[in-house]
Order: C-alpha cells, then sequence, then structure tokens
C-alpha cells in the first residue's frame, strides 16, 4: 500500500517541480518493480508479455490485410460530398454491385432483374450452369475492382454478378431495340418515369459492376448486325435523358481499347475527354500545366464588354468551347431531372483519379461563368442551356453554385485557362466595354442603326453646306 502511494504521489502535478523528470522515472521503475515483485509477477516478463501480444496482434492484422489491387476503381463516396446530396448518391429503386446489395427498399425490382436474366438466357446459345461457370472464372478480379472488401460469399458474389449484369445488358439491348421484336418487349413496368430513375440509379459510383463483366455477358451471344457493346453502351446513353445532343460522337478514348473502361460512370467520363488532335488542347497544354487554374468572369460581365454567346453546333465533345473574334461558342447543355445525379457522380468519381479530370474542370468552367439568374437567362437565351428542371432559370444558378462545392482540384489542373486568360484580357480592355454599350444602347435594333446613319448623313450635309458657304464668302 505504501509502495501504491509513493507511486501515485510521483504522479501527482504539484512534485513536478521537486524532481527532475529523470530521477522520477528511475524511482516509478523501481516502485513498479516492487509492485511487480509483490504480485509474484517479475516487471520485465510482465512487459515482455504485452509487447508480445502487441506484435502477434498486429502480425494478424497485417496477414488479413488485402492486397491493394490495381484493378481498384469502384470506390465509396467521399463523405464530404454526400453532406450535400445523398439523394445524389443513393439508389432509389434498384441495387446494381455488393454495395447497396440487399437493400429491403430496392428488394422489388429483384423479380424484374430475374425475369431479364431468363431472357438472357433464352438469348444465348448456352446454358445456366455454362454461364455461371464463366462468371465464376471472374470473380477475383471482379473483388479487386472494388475499394474495399466485399463481405459476400463466394456463391451470392457471382450470382449476384450474373443477375445483375445480365439485367443491364438486356436493358441496354431493349432500350436500343436489338434484336427480336419478341426479345426487345419492355417490360411493363420499365415504361416512362421508371426508365429515368433507373437511368439516375446505373450512373451512381456506388451502383457499379466492373465493365469486362457486362463486356463479358455481352460476349456470350453474337448480333448479325456486329455491335460491339462500347457502342451498344454509347447508343443508351444517346437515347437516354444523359448525353445530349444525340449526334455526338462515341468518346475518343474508348474507340482506343476496351480495357480503359472500368465501369458505366468511367464511360461517361469519356465524354469529357477531349480527342489528343484537338486544336484548342494541345496547343495549350504546356501552358496548362504551368500556370494555376484561373475562372472565367460572369456572363453577364462577358455580356457587358461586348461578348456574343452562341451555341456550338458542330462540337463533336462536350468540352468543344471556344472563344474567337468576341464570340464565345459553347456545346448545348440540357439541364434536367438526371443531370445532378448525373454531373456529381461523375465528379466524385474523378476524385479517386489525378489524371485528366476534365468533367470537373468543366463544371468549374461553367461554375465560373455562372454567378446568378441573368447569367443563366442569357445562355438560355443563346439556346446554349435548356432548362428541363421547371421553375424559374434562379434554380439553375443555384445548381451550377452547388454542385463544385467541395470537390478537390488540383491548382494547376484546367484546360480552359486559355480561353479564361482571353475572356478576362477582353473584358479588362476599357474600349471594348464602350464599344459594346454603344452597340447595346444605340444599334440594338436595325431601326437604330438606319437612324444613325440618317442622322450621320444629316450632320454630314450640313457640314458640307456650311463649308461651301464659308468658301464663297470669302471668294
Amino acid at each position: 500500500m505504501k509502495v501504491k502511494f509513493l507511486v501515485e504521489s510521483l504522479q501527482a502535478p504539484n512534485l513536478e517541480h521537486l524532481l527532475c523528470h529523470s530521477c522520477q522515472q528511475e524511482i516509478l521503475k523501481v516502485c513498479l518493480g516492487v509492485l511487480a515483485v509483490q504480485n509474484n509477477k517479475p516487471y520485465n516478463n510482465m512487459h515482455m508479455t504485452n509487447v508480445d501480444e502487441v506484435c502477434s496482434s498486429i502480425k494478424k492484422m497485417l496477414q488479413e490485410l488485402p492486397p491493394l489491387a490495381e484493378e481498384c476503381n469502384i470506390h465509396r463516396v467521399p463523405r464530404r460530398l454526400l453532406k450535400r446530396n445523398l439523394q445524389a448518391y443513393m439508389p432509389q429503386i434498384i441495387s446494381i454491385g455488393p454495395f447497396h446489395h440487399g437493400r429491403q427498399d430496392l428488394m422489388p425490382m429483384e423479380q424484374h432483374k430475374l425475369r431479364f436474366l431468363d431472357r438472357y438466357l433464352r438469348r444465348t446459345n448456352f446454358g445456366i450452369e455454362v454461364t455461371v461457370g464463366i462468371v465464376r472464372s471472374w470473380e477475383t478480379t471482379a473483388r479487386n475492382c472494388y475499394a474495399e472488401p466485399i463481405n459476400m460469399d463466394s456463391d451470392e458474389f457471382v450470382k449476384m454478378m450474373l443477375v445483375d449484369g445480365c439485367f443491364i445488358v438486356e436493358l441496354m439491348m431493349m432500350v436500343c431495340r436489338i434484336g427480336s421484336e419478341t426479345e426487345t418487349r419492355f417490360d411493363p413496368l420499365l415504361f416512362c418515369a421508371m426508365m429515368t430513375d433507373l437511368y439516375c440509379d446505373l450512373i451512381m459510383l456506388e451502383n457499379q459492376l466492373p465493365f469486362f463483366v457486362l463486356q463479358g455477358l455481352f460476349d456470350q451471344f453474337s448480333l448479325e448486325a456486329g455491335l460491339s457493346f462500347l457502342q451498344l453502351t454509347h447508343m443508351f446513353y444517346t437515347r437516354g435523358p444523359l448525353i445530349k445532343p444525340r449526334t455526338l460522337e462515341l468518346p475518343h478514348g474508348v474507340m482506343i481499347s476496351t480495357h480503359k473502361v472500368n465501369h458505366l460512370v468511367d464511360f461517361l467520363s469519356f465524354y469529357y475527354a477531349p480527342a489528343p488532335a484537338s486544336v484548342s488542347f494541345t496547343s495549350h497544354s504546356l501552358a496548362i500545366s504551368r500556370k494555376k487554374c484561373t475562372f472565367p468572369p460572369t456572363v453577364t460581365e462577358l455580356w457587358e464588354a461586348g461578348i456574343v454567346f452562341k451555341k456550338a453546333m458542330r462540337a463533336k465533345h462536350i468540352m468543344d468551347i471556344s472563344f474567337k473574334d468576341r464570340v464565345l461558342q459553347i456545346p448545348p447543355l440540357e439541364i434536367g431531372d438526371v443531370f445532378e445525379t448525373y454531373v456529381r457522380n461523375l465528379m466524385a468519381f474523378e476524385q479517386y483519379h489525378n489524371d485528366g479530370k476534365y468533367a470537373i474542370q468543366y463544371f468549374l468552367f461553367l461554375n465560373g461563368l455562372i454567378s446568378r439568374e441573368q447569367d443563366v437567362s442569357l445562355l438560355v437565351k443563346a439556346n446554349i442551356i435548356t432548362n428541363c428542371i421547371g421553375g424559374n432559370n434562379q434554380e439553375v444558378s443555384t445548381l451550377f453554385n452547388d454542385l463544385c462545392k467541395d470537390v478537390i482540384v488540383r491548382g494547376d489542373c484546367n484546360c480552359f485557362n486559355h480561353i479564361n486568360e482571353a475572356l478576362h484580357e477582353h473584358c479588362g480592355a476599357r474600349w471594348n466595354k464602350r464599344m459594346a454599350s454603344l452597340r447595346r444602347d444605340y444599334f440594338n435594333t436595325p431601326w437604330a442603326f438606319i437612324s444613325f446613319v440618317a442622322a450621320a448623313f444629316l450632320i454630314l450635309l450640313t457640314f458640307l453646306q456650311t463649308l461651301f458657304s464659308a468658301m464663297s464668302l470669302s471668294k
């Protein structure tokens, strides 16, 4: 008891000034040794026993730690983004993949998945046994695609891949009308609003299957048209509410090789990656890498400086934005019910990749252009933005102002820097603002221009008359 009291006294803060730290430690060691002897346990043995237990525990944890696979590309959405709009990242009617598998509120769609599986099996030349065997051979690679261990046994995981994968492939085939009339007949519950909900759920980052699984299931049957799965995916997206206009080409990156596509959200990101031959991106690539990220002036500021906004009619990709001779051309953008979910999940996916981040850069550019309702109204008037969400343009402005919050991007990464600098240079010239004000206030209609020409002509005639009169008097 006296020894314990001494230990407690030495640890009391009011004795720190009486003994130096090293003296306190030495006395404590002696006291602890005495306590250990009193308990018939030598101090050193007690200490080593605790160390051995910690080492064993750490070794076990390291042995159970799964290896970080190169295929890892399906992640959970960062919490900072979930706080902004949880509903935009959580599937509402269907679960795809393991992250939301088994959720009770999504169970009603399981029956429709099985109907689609039945259609798939009838479409192929293989039986269920062969198909399951093929899918089972993909299990290890598929598990490695997810950023966290999947708590599902082998049979359950294989069944999930087969059912979910066949549903997606069959849905794409039916939407694109590939196959016979009987094969492409829609399930009655997949019309109208439910299709929009399906598109939403299929583009969520946490609701994905590896792309190679979908590709492999599609390859099990041959089509007379020779359609590839990449082309089918492109058709599926352009026929839905996501990719507008439909004239956009199949993304250049996915035409090179299939293995570059990791999942459906990754496929969407290729629409924002410009082709290597794109002049506006290749000629400025070195300058971009050395300069900090800049933002453009707002649409209203550009309009006041005399810049004209036009819809890029011949744009081949979404990033095909150009500025030349006071004209800023932007590909059309449709803001619908799926837009926010689509953009948020696309940017959440790009948070995990260091290269590109083209979608984030694109929406940062638009976020810089749009600050208030008037900015949206000017873009709507120029047919660049189509407001399909209802309400006024203030809702669209609020949406853009909120989209990029908590999104992390490198400060030196912006492929629109050269356009931003040109826009700032134009707005900084006072002459441009004065000329814009003159055109806007005095030449805003053809009649105003005609009136100005007539007035100038009359002034010229008056000047000439006065000049000739003065000349005649001088003679």
